[in-house]
């Protein structure tokens, strides 16, 4: 880290600042790249002129400058303008490299993920969330179908396959076949059916690739000419090497070869894996590591630090595109998404007896003064209540974690209920959140608000959608989550525009948690497709056939 201080006139620049950092001959030579430097032996440290600021944090990064507030902010705004005017530049009238039909129309950006893939056989997509990494990856492998046969989706988190057959319905005319057995013998069958099928992308989980036999189904496949392309969704699930799932990525050797991952890979030992993969790293993990990290602590096994840098970044520009959305410029305001979990055995369980008795009871509901309340257990159950599982907050804390935290943003959780957003609360207090419901006074929610705004540890917001939906400004939120929503869509809108308001920075991604097989996708449909029907029947105008429509789609009676 270097300690960045404003000195005024220095010893040798007019307008000057001078760098301290503990001695680490990968950080001198960066400075020493500087055209106007010179070093103060009295201070054991350097003095730059201004001018030379922005170049010194292209060279280390602003993430290893450590500085003022106000000079970090004005280096982040300069960063950032200076990545948009580059962006804006090279992606000025870009058109596809090939002619392809695309089933929906690519922005820009897009456009050159679409020419990158087309262009080479291994590629590491590392855009963030938000930017269509899916898209780019199902449009690049739909264009090069002739050549590849099939392609294997390979997902990092289990219930993104369901994303991910939504995205294939949406983005191509392709059909997809879930690999989801129960037993490991019913997948075996699932991919050998999928080799003779009509269906262009197969989707498995991660996991199933530490099963033997699945390994040996693939290899055979890929073998035989079936599969000519592996996709790898959150591929920094499969970065440890000497993990199962880390060896059987590296068995995965088609033609085609595409990781996708907005996560930041920080650590030199984190790419081994990955790059070997990819086929641009040959060596060894020890050699590859003892070329890029500085070992020490006890019996010196720990990695304590990087060397050699430059060499492992021109490694990776290889086969890596990233792009984070602060500098791509042709993003819509809002970004709309859903993520599936899967229902744990224990909520299915209790799922299906609050359903029956919904069922035993159908004909007095239907003439209740407000039917859809009796979905009301239904709904909490799929956002955590009744038990301990909690696959909705899970998926919620790996994207925190992996990706959103990391990257530098804060996010905003909204549910109906205030006994949801207590579990919350509880289990993401290490994001330093606020917490505004109907018990918190106006003066005291303002406070939050600011602490929201100013504070860069304070990462979360977490609230009700009746308390914390609508009045109040935190734009400093880059992604809204909504664990449920409320029956009228309008008020959820007003909800998620509490990050999307004047001085926003940059797109919003606005994320629907939908438990798979439950009443949320039928809410998540209704509010979409079916707005007019809905409302009538939530305003109590509803006649009882239009109940009972609802509620059929609802229950999946």
């Amino acid at each position: 880290m270097i300690k960045v201080e404003k000195i005024g006139k220095g010893t040798y620049f007019e307008d000057a600042y001078k760098l301290s950092f503990r001695y680490d001959p990968v950080t001198v030579a960066k400075v020493k790249e500087l055209a106007q430097r010179r070093y103060l032996p009295d201070d054991r440290a350097w003095e730059i002129p201004s001018f030379e600021l922005p170049n010194l944090v292209e060279k280390v990064g602003l993430n290893n400058i450590s500085a003022e507030d106000r000079l970090i902010g004005a280096l982040r705004s300069q960063e950032i303008e200076d990545k948009r005017e580059a962006t804006e530049k090279r992606l000025k009238g870009i058109k596809p490299v090939v002619n392809f039909s695309f089933t929906t129309a690519p922005l820009p950006h897009q456009i050159e993920a679409f020419n990158y893939g087309m262009e080479r056989d291994r590629l590491l997509i590392g855009d963030e969330q938000g930017l269509g990494k899916t898209k780019e990856s199902i449009d690049i492998t739909v264009a090069r179908k002739r050549e590849l046969v099939k392609t294997l989706i390979v997902c990092g988190v289990n219930s993104v396959k369901y994303n991910w057959e939504k995205e294939i319905a949406t983005h191509s005319k392709e059909k997809a076949a879930m690999i989801d057995g129960r037993t490991m013998d019913i997948r075996v069958a699932q991919i050998n059916d999928w080799y003779t099928g009509a269906e262009y992308f197969g989707i498995i989980n991660i996991e199933s690739l530490r099963n033997e036999k699945i390994q040996d189904a693939l290899y055979v496949g890929i073998k035989d000419g079936y599969i000519g392309a592996v996709i790898v969704d959150e591929i920094h699930k499969a970065k440890n090497g000497s993990s199962q799932q880390g060896k059987a990525l590296r068995t995965l050797k088609t033609p085609i070869r595409i990781g996708l991952s907005g996560t930041p890979m920080n650590k030199a030992e984190d790419l081994w894996n990955i790059l070997t993969w990819l086929g641009v790293e040959k060596r060894s993990f020890y050699s590859f590591r003892n070329t890029y990290c500085i070992m020490g602590g006890y019996g010196g096994y720990q990695v304590v630090g990087h060397k050699n840098l430059d060499s492992l970044n021109a490694e990776l520009n290889k086969v890596m595109l990233r792009r984070k959305k602060e500098e791509v410029l042709d993003l819509p305001p809002k970004v709309h998404s859903t993520e599936y979990v899967e229902l744990t055995r224990k909520q299915q369980l209790i799922y299906r007896e609050i359903k029956q008795g919904i069922i035993n009871n159908l004909e007095d509901i239907l003439t209740s003064v407000d039917p859809l309340s009796c979905t009301l257990r239904l709904r909490q159950l799929t956002g955590g209540l009744f038990t301990e599982d909690n696959p909705k907050l899970d998926r919620v804390k790996d994207m925190l974690d992996e990706e959103i935290i990391p990257n530098g943003y804060k996010a905003i959780i909204f549910s109906q209920w205030e006994s949801i957003t207590s579990i919350y609360l509880e289990a993401l207090r290490e994001y330093n959140p606020i917490y505004i419901t109907g018990k918190v006074s106006p003066e005291d929610r303002q406070k939050a608000v600011e602490r929201f705004q100013t504070d860069p540890e304070c990462k979360l917001a977490i609230g009700t959608i009746g308390a914390m939906g609508t009045g109040l400004t935190l734009n400093k939120a880059s992604y809204v989550f909504f664990v449920d929503k409320l029956w009228n869509s309008g008020e959820n809108e007003q909800a998620e525009d509490r990050a999307h308001r004047i001085g926003t920075a940059g797109t919003v991604n606005v994320i629907s948690l939908v438990a798979k097989g439950s009443i949320d996708e039928g809410v998540e449909e209704y509010l979409i497709e079916n707005k007019e029907l809905f409302e009538r029947v939530v305003d109590g105008k509803g006649r009882k056939t239009d109940v009972q429509t609802i509620l059929k789609k609802l229950l999946k009676l």
